[in-house]
């Protein structure tokens, strides 16, 4: 089998890890497995220990597919992870709650602060002139707070498409065995 049309055929495979920034370790894998198993990383030497022996193209694509589903099976149990923390934490805000609880108010107050403290740095940089040497230091304050105040507008309304693709991700994969 030439090199070209099994690259082809590997191409969503290969896609998929590309996606982002995982191009060097999906690269780093592929190139692992060819050397594992055809025992060479080149491209010249993969096309031709392929098209010598149809086997090991076969054993190389079988490699290959399953890095992409032991990936896929990690990407799954990380998201898994993260919900569980997600759903822990806002239970046991809850439960802190309904047993009246003055730590239950931590969420709000500390909203509250960062929203406030946003507001006031938006504000002050909007209205007034920053002196040239205070300039980096107010936009990277205000970057920062600009990223607290967004995860807490995610934390108290949810993350709308991030918090969907979530959901449908892993509920695609549960429905298809974790795949």
């Amino acid at each position: 089998m030439p090199f070209l049309p099994m690259l082809l055929g590997l191409a969503p495979t290969v896609a998929s890890w590309i996606l982002g920034d995982k191009t060097g370790a999906a690269v780093s894998k592929v190139t692992g497995i060819a050397r594992d198993i055809l025992g060479t990383d080149t491209a010249d030497g993969i096309e031709r220990a392929i098209a010598a022996d149809p086997n090991l193209a076969l054993q190389f694509r079988m490699a290959v597919i399953q890095a992409e589903a032991d990936s896929r099976r990690q990407e799954f149990d990380t998201l898994q992870a993260q919900l569980t923390d997600v759903q822990s934490a806002r239970n046991q805000t809850v439960e802190l709650a309904k047993a009246g609880s003055a730590i239950a108010w931590g969420a709000v107050v500390v909203s509250v602060l960062v929203t406030a403290a946003f507001m006031s740095a938006l504000w002050f940089i909007v209205r007034q002139e920053i002196p040239l040497a205070s300039r980096e230091i107010a936009y990277i304050l205000l970057g920062t707070l600009g990223a607290k105040f967004g995860d807490i507008v995610a934390y108290w309304v949810g993350s709308s498409s991030g918090s969907a693709q979530k959901s449908a991700a892993l509920e695609k994969a549960v429905a298809g065995g974790g795949r």
